[in-house]
């Protein structure tokens, strides 16, 4: 027998990945393994919360318990991913699904990190390479049908390869916030085409659920805010809801 489904969701306590968090944890009725990693332990909690209380049977094995948790980290940092994969390799059997929706603001300019990259392309690509290439183990050992989805979220298709600069893939030379936001469409883009290549086991999706209602459009510099509430009204008609784009039926089959 299958043990219980096994989800990931890398930036879960906002936006798109709470609506995908929460949209799981409804169509598995709580029963379910659910890991969110962010900063915000509040709203995780919060989170956790809200989800249906799971029906475990007592007499089930621990792959078959009902587990909802939260794992605080700063995934704009490659090392403290990699300290996350390697607690998760020793204690999960396996992943299911493994969702990735950490990011900042598209307003945000560049800013390093310590380990000398932009923290907009970690989060948006380093970090989402990173979870996945560390986690492959658990993923090949997903036993639902049709094997392991890994999901994604940020700007399919919206990318030009043409932009690319070999010589300058860190944009360390050349950056502006559009080309930033083409680069890092288009790395992931070829990254969750070759990985479906070499892991044809698992499925990998990249997804542009378009504008997004979210706390990421007013997080980043001081200014955004005042852009965000001077066009609200344009916001309002375009943007759409997480629970709009989270689609539970599709991405999380049963």
């Amino acid at each position: 027998m299958a043990g219980l489904p096994v989800a990931i969701f890398v930036g879960g306590t906002s936006g798109i990945g709470r609506g995908m968090a929460e949209a799981f944890a409804h169509h598995t009725n709580g029963n379910a393994h659910i890991i969110i990693i962010g900063r915000n332990k509040a709203a995780a909690d919060e989170i956790i919360r809200s989800f249906p209380q799971p029906t475990p049977d007592p007499s089930s094995s621990k792959s078959h318990v009902p587990i909802h948790e939260f794992i605080s980290a700063d995934c704009s940092l490659i090392s403290n991913i990699h300290e996350i994969a390697e607690t998760l390799l020793c204690r999960l059997q396996k992943i299911d699904y493994l969702v990735l929706t950490a990011g900042v603001s598209l307003l945000a300019m560049r800013k390093e990190t310590k380990e000398n990259l932009d923290e907009k392309m970690v989060l948006s690509y380093y970090s989402r390479w990173t979870f996945i290439h560390d986690l492959l183990p658990l993923l090949r050992k997903s036993d639902i049908r049709g094997g392991a989805r890994v999901y994604s979220v940020l700007s399919a298709g919206r990318g030009d390869v043409g932009s690319i600069d070999l010589h300058d893939l860190d944009l360390k030379k050349r950056y502006t916030i559009a080309r930033c936001r083409s680069c890092v469409s288009t790395y992931t883009d070829l990254m969750m085409q070759k990985l479906a290549k070499e892991e044809p086991q698992i499925g990998f999706s990249h997804a542009f659920p378009g504008l997004v209602s979210s706390p990421m459009i007013t997080s980043s510099r001081w200014w955004s805010p005042l852009i965000y509430y001077t066009f609200y009204p344009f916001f309002a008609f375009f943007a759409q809801t997480p629970e709009v784009c989270r689609v539970p039926t599709s991405v999380f089959p049963s």
